[in-house]
């Protein structure tokens, strides 16, 4: 009997250790593929928030600070709010946060696309205190009524060992609706303990050159390179951190001397990642024999629209240009080189983990240089 009712409770963990690792990750995303030593030659990937190249700037303590004190206060509302615009640190400010408070006692999960009333129900059988991270909260109408259903999951659970944090680049245009939608009495889990809302950039302009600089530095250690002799001109416009990074990611890797100019160095960055995918392609077995265009229409296609299965890529790739007339066994080839390639965000099964606000601009250099790309993509969108 006691052994019976032991093997019961170990089963019971088992299927719940199960559940909570099927609704979550460790971080914002995971490698489908190849190893990460191979994105070596991928100055994109060095980009990402959690690579963390470039050292937590202390201008950002504030924020860190009072989330981590909502995390360790017992009392209080269970969910944070943070917003910003894309590049404007989100994902790397929460890295910091889960840095901060992990411990034998208190668990992260960064909740899966479509899974946040399972992480929810998998929160809740936890020994100890628990914070779920739901990125990309604006990203689709079905991602804010899976929150609908978290929030009231949590409600009526008197418990309040989860925390839940929800970051998006805004909330005003649909954070109301899902409110009016929810029970009344379930309405206050709708009400944040507080909204962190991160400005694009950290410094003023006059100290960006400085902040630049030491990027550099940070990225020449990273690429295994010499310092380079290169500056940002004082009358130089960054829009974002994420711009200013990629400046000094490229001129580090490239050897860059002199005053850099931003638009410039983006470009030279996205010409490296080029060169970087077609020898990737070149080595896969088989090789992936397309062309230029068609591997930017493709990446394009992964960032801004992603797809849930291979099936699925295979069948929104057939609107891109230089394929729509190839094999359905072509496409799956080069759906399953675009899986590889980067890590996948949230758990989907192709949505490249890259610092957004230039895959946005990559999509739109494509998109303007490439005649019918817009057109193409939003046939992908469509494509169930």
């Amino acid at each position: 009997m006691y052994g019976d009712a032991w093997l019961q409770r170990r089963q019971g963990r088992t299927q719940a250790n199960d559940a909570w690792q099927s609704a979550v990750l460790t971080g914002p995303a995971t490698f489908a593929g190849s190893h990460r030593s191979s994105h070596i030659s991928s100055v994109l990937h060095a980009l990402n928030p959690d690579e963390r190249v470039v050292p937590f700037s202390p201008l950002r303590g504030p924020c860190l600070l009072s989330i981590v004190d909502w995390c360790r206060r017992l009392d209080g509302k269970q969910m944070w709010q943070v917003t910003g615009g894309a590049g404007s640190g989100k994902t790397r400010l929460l890295i910091e946060v889960v840095e901060q408070i992990i411990s034998k006692n208190y668990e992260c999960g960064w909740v899966k696309h479509g899974q946040a009333i399972p992480a929810a129900e998998a929160a809740l059988t936890r020994s100890g205190r628990v914070l779920l991270i739901v990125d990309d909260v604006d990203a689709s109408p079905r991602q804010q009524q899976d929150l609908s259903g978290m929030l009231s999951i949590l409600a009526s659970v008197p418990k309040k060992q989860v925390k839940v944090i929800f970051c998006g680049r805004e909330f005003a245009s649909w954070w109301a609706t899902l409110r009016a939608n929810m029970e009344p009495n379930k309405q206050a889990a709708l009400t944040p303990a507080g909204r962190t809302i991160l400005t694009p950039t950290l410094a003023s302009r006059a100290d960006q050159p400085q902040q630049f600089q030491g990027a550099v530095r940070h990225y020449a250690r990273h690429f295994d390179r010499p310092v380079p002799p290169a500056s940002l001109p004082d009358n130089a416009t960054v829009t974002s951190l994420a711009e200013l990074h990629a400046a000094a990611a490229i001129t580090a890797y490239n050897g860059l001397t002199g005053p850099i100019d931003v638009s410039t160095a983006l470009r030279q960055l996205f010409t490296v990642e080029e060169s970087w995918w077609l020898n990737n392609a070149a080595d896969q077995q088989p090789p992936i024999g397309q062309p230029l265009p068609v591997l930017q229409a493709a990446i394009a296609a992964a960032t801004l629209v992603g797809a849930g299965s291979v099936d699925q890529a295979a069948r929104r790739l057939a609107h891109l240009p230089g394929l729509t007339a190839s094999s359905y066994e072509r496409r799956i080839e080069l759906a399953l080189w675009l899986r590889q390639l980067y890590a996948q965000r949230n758990g989907q099964w192709l949505d490249p983990h890259l610092p957004a606000h230039l895959v946005d601009r990559y999509a739109a250099l494509c998109a303007a240089t490439q005649s019918g790309l817009p057109q193409a993509l939003a046939a992908t969108a469509l494509t169930s």
